[in-house]
């Protein structure tokens, strides 16, 4: 089945999430699912909650069942079953879940392995999940004093640059630049300079703002610049600077506001700190729990048994198919290279010999290191049925003539692309 196919299935599971398969009245008639039978009965629905609306195969769906499952449905969603239409098709999507519970059951479905696996994962994640969201409950939330300690001890955190606001004239020659400075410095309108004088298209029609600066001297339509920025922080607000030059002409400065470095607010940060503290406390208060319930339940492990569990070695076929399934070339040559390291004279160790001079020659075209490992091959594993193709391909891969062999059998996963002719070889 495809991946897309069970994708589509899995979906359907959850019926309140779909439109309803077919029409099935509930108004005193009997009605029919596809592939079931008459097995369904649908009977008129009193207000009394506990009346049968529905049998299915005997099976009741009463009004309780329905009110129930409401009460089921995530609250933005509920809305659209709450008038008499959005009954209805609850009512009616139940009747399709109820049938299609019942036909896979008859099918014997619950009984394969698969599945009572999957439904021991969900029943066991759900306990796990529903006693200890109960039990983290009672992790005290952070304190007020517990967040002012914080605060204070994390200082440098939450400290704020000092900060210039600065707007700029920008000239192709110094004596520009002075030109511009000296009318300024008369009073003349900054606007108007900016427009005259400054050779940026990207602030000219901002008056030239620089916006907002700090030490390091990150401008925005500058890039880098700390000595200038240096030079900004030297002046005072209302007053003009320069020439100063940059990769990018001379600069004529003024200064609208400077702000000294400062200290967020605790209130500022407060949801932060505790997000954050509240994050370490968890942390704390589970390990507490786990330390105590595996204390309690006298876990015993065997050090020597585990180790040598984990650092067991793969089977060759197991780091071949691993290494076939990495996208960087560089990182699926290592991979080859490891199952060498660990397993030279396996089966598939002359595949893997091979697989990383090709992909050296076809993907980086790298030949010097590709010969090398072609040459490795032919020396380490002269009797392999692919000692022939790396002898060819040591002598030709540096040409573009075609090989007389299909590369993609020494990689059994790659296959050649969709179109390509049966023989080709992935040469360009």
């Amino acid at each position: 089945m495809s991946a897309a196919r069970g994708r589509g299935l899995g979906a359907a599971a959850v019926l309140l999430l779909l439109p309803a398969a077919g029409a099935i009245s509930t108004v005193g008639c009997a009605a029919r699912a596809p592939g079931v039978g008459s097995g369904i009965a649908v009977v008129t629905a009193p207000a009394d909650t506990s009346a049968v609306l529905v049998r299915v195969a005997g099976e009741p769906i009463t009004a309780e069942d329905v009110r129930r499952r409401m009460e089921e449905i995530p609250e933005a969603s509920r809305a659209q079953f709450v008038t008499p239409e959005g009954r209805q098709r609850l009512v009616e999507r139940m009747v399709e879940e109820r049938v299609w519970l019942l036909v896979a059951q008859r099918a014997g479905v619950a009984e394969r392995p698969l599945v009572q696996r999957q439904l021991a994962q969900q029943r066991r994640e759900l306990l796990i999940r529903t006693y200890l969201t109960e039990a983290m409950a009672a992790n005290p939330a952070p304190s007020d004093s517990e967040v002012r300690v914080f605060y204070e001890a994390h200082a440098a955190e939450f400290r704020t640059p000092a900060t210039v606001t600065a707007r700029h004239i920008q000239t192709r020659t110094e004596a520009r630049a002075r030109q511009a400075l000296k009318l300024a410095r008369s009073g003349q309108d900054w606007a108007k300079l900016v427009t005259r004088f400054s050779t940026d298209s990207l602030t000219r029609a901002s008056a030239g703002l620089l916006g907002t600066v700090t030490r390091e001297g990150s401008f925005a339509a500058l890039g880098r610049q700390p000595a200038l920025a240096e030079s900004v922080f030297a002046l005072g607000v209302g007053a003009f600077g320069g020439p100063y030059r940059t990769e990018h002409g001379w600069h004529v400065v003024r200064v609208d506001e400077s702000r000294p470095e400062g200290m967020r607010p605790l209130e500022s940060v407060r949801p932060a700190i505790m997000r954050q503290l509240g994050n370490q406390r968890g942390q704390e208060f589970y390990r507490r729990l786990l330390d105590e319930a595996r204390h309690g339940l006298g876990v015993a492990a065997d050090s020597a048994a585990i180790k040598g569990f984990v650092t067991q070695k793969r089977a060759p076929r197991e780091m071949f198919k691993a290494a076939q399934e990495i996208g960087a070339p560089r990182q699926r040559i290592a991979a080859y290279q490891r199952l060498l390291d660990e397993h030279p004279d396996s089966d598939v160790s002359a595949q893997a010999q091979f697989m990383i001079g090709f992909v050296y020659s076809e993907e980086l075209k790298d030949y010097e290191e590709a010969e090398r490992a072609f040459r490795g091959l032919l020396e380490r594993y002269p009797r392999s049925e692919l000692a022939e193709s790396a002898r060819w391909m040591v002598e030709h891969m540096r040409s573009e003539e075609a090989p007389p062999f299909d590369l993609f059998e020494a990689d059994s996963s790659r296959q050649p692309p969709p179109g390509a002719a049966e023989g080709s070889t992935g040469k360009p």
